[in-house]
C-alpha cells in the first residue's frame, strides 16, 4: 500500500514523534510505500518557552519531509495536494491534541483520500474550550480509528458508535543502544549506595502527579530507609514548587532531580540505574513510559487511572495503586519493593514485552488499514 503518514517525526521531541518514527520504519520494513509529512513548526514560540523543539543529537531521517507549519494553512493545502498527486491509498494521522484536528481534516478533504486516526489520547492533557468540537470534527472526517488502549476504545465506542474502530496497544520500545550495568549507571549518576531507586521519567506536567510521589516519599523512607527517588525529565509545570516541597519535607538528600530533556543516548543510564519506574498519574490514556520501562526490563508501579492498568500484570511486571493519597501510594510502592526479593520481575517483564512488540502492532494495524482502504 501507499500510506501518507502525517505526524510529528524525529528530530522533533516528544512521545508522538518517537512513536510515529518507529511505526513508519516498521511499515517500511513490511514493504509499504510511506510518504511521511512532518512539521517545520509544531508549536508557537510562546508555548516552547525558549526550549528547543528538537531532540538533541537527533537528525532528520531520509524520506521525512518537514513541511507543515501549524500556523500556516497554505502548507496544509500543499501537503493535501501532494498526497492527492501521489495517489496514496490512505492517510494515517495521530490524535493527541485537539488543536491539530483542523490540519488533518483539511488534508483529508482536499486530498480525497481515506483517513485513519491513531488516538493516543481521547482528550488533550492540557484541555481548552472547543476541544470536543475539534475532536468531533476530526472523527466525523475519519474512515477509521485505532486506539492504543481498551480504555480509549471504550470512550470512542461510546461517543462515536458509527466509526470503524480497532483497539490495539502501545508497543514496547526496543533498546536503541547498549544498556550499562546497574552499578555502572549508578556510578555515572553519582549514586554511591546500593539502595532501591525509584525513577520518575519524562516530561513533568501536572497530570503526571510527581507531587503525589514526593509527598509519599517520607512514608516510603520510613519503611525503606535506603530508597531514593530519581526524577529525570523536562519540567513543563511547577519545578520551583516541587523543589520547595522536597525541602519542606526534609528529603533533599533522598531525591535527585535531573531537570531537562533526556537525549536518546542517555535514556538507558536512567532506566538501568533504577529498580522500579513509578507513574502516579492523575489521568492517563496509556503511557509510553511504561513501554520504555519494559524495554529496559524494569517493572512499574502505576496509578489505576485510564489505560495504565491494562499493561501491568499485578505482582509480576509491577503494581497498580488504586488511591492517589500519598500514604496509600507509599504503601503500594513499598509493598511491591518488598515483593521484588521473591518475584523474578525481569523475566516477567521480558515475557510481557514479547506480547507487545512493534512487529505485532504493525501487522494488526496493516490489516485494519487494508480493511479501510478496500
Amino acid at each position: 500500500m501507499r500510506i501518507a503518514f502525517v505526524s510529528p517525526f524525529f528530530p522533533l521531541k516528544g512521545g508522538i514523534a518517537r512513536f510515529s518514527t518507529i511505526l513508519r520504519d516498521k511499515l517500511l520494513e513490511k514493504g509499504h510505500a510511506i510518504d511521511a509529512f512532518s512539521f517545520s513548526r509544531l508549536y508557537p514560540r510562546i508555548v516552547l518557552r525558549d526550549k528547543s523543539p528538537y531532540e538533541p543529537g537527533m537528525r532528520s531521517r531520509e524520506g521525512i519531509a518537514a513541511v507543515l507549519d501549524m500556523l500556516n494553512p497554505v502548507t496544509w493545502i500543499s501537503v493535501a495536494l501532494q498526497i492527492r498527486r501521489l495517489g496514496s491509498d490512505v492517510i494515517l494521522c495521530p490524535f493527541w491534541q485537539g488543536l491539530y484536528a483542523p490540519i488533518f481534516v483539511l488534508i483529508r478533504v482536499l486530498s480525497g483520500r481515506k483517513m485513519i486516526v491513531l488516538m493516543h489520547n481521547f482528550s488533550s492533557h492540557e484541555r481548552f474550550a472547543g476541544e470536543k468540537l475539534l475532536r468531533d470534527l476530526l472523527i466525523a472526517s475519519a474512515d477509521g480509528v485505532v486506539t492504543l488502549s481498551r480504555h480509549v476504545a471504550g470512550k470512542v465506542e461510546q461517543s462515536y458508535p458509527n466509526v470503524p474502530l480497532r483497539s490495539l496497544f502501545h508497543p514496547v520500545y526496543d533498546r536503541e543502544s547498549d544498556m550499562p550495568s546497574q552499578a555502572e549507571a549508578r556510578r555515572i549518576l553519582g549514586f554511591r549506595d546500593d539502595g532501591r531507586i525509584l525513577l520518575f521519567f519524562g516530561y513533568v506536567r501536572a497530570y503526571k502527579g510527581l507531587d503525589i510521589l514526593v509527598e509519599a516519599m517520607p512514608e516510603i523512607l520510613r519503611r525503606s530507609s535506603g530508597t531514593r527517588l530519581l526524577v529525570a525529565g523536562e519540567f513543563h509545570h511547577g519545578e520551583k514548587t516541587i523543589r520547595e516541597r522536597i525541602e519542606r519535607l526534609g528529603i533533599s538528600a533522598q531525591v535527585t532531580i535531573e531537570s531537562g530533556f533526556v537525549p536518546n543516548d542517555r535514556i538507558p543510564v536512567f532506566f538501568s540505574a533504577a529498580d522500579v519506574v513509578v507513574l502516579p498519574y492523575r489521568e492517563a490514556s496509556q503511557s509510553g513510559v511504561v513501554q520504555q520501562a519494559y524495554g529496559f526490563g524494569r517493572p512499574v508501579v502505576v496509578s489505576d487511572r485510564g489505560g495504565l492498568p491494562e499493561y501491568v500484570r499485578e505482582g509480576e511486571t509491577g503494581a497498580i495503586v488504586r488511591s492517589l493519597e500519598p500514604s496509600d501510594f507509599a504503601k503500594g510502592v513499598c509493598d511491591f519493593l518488598d515483593s521484588m526479593d521473591t518475584v523474578p520481575c525481569e523475566t516477567m517483564v521480558a515475557r510481557q514485552a514479547e506480547t507487545l512488540s512493534w512487529d505485532v502492532f504493525a501487522m494488526k494495524l496493516e490489516a485494519f488499514i487494508r480493511e479501510v482502504a478496500d
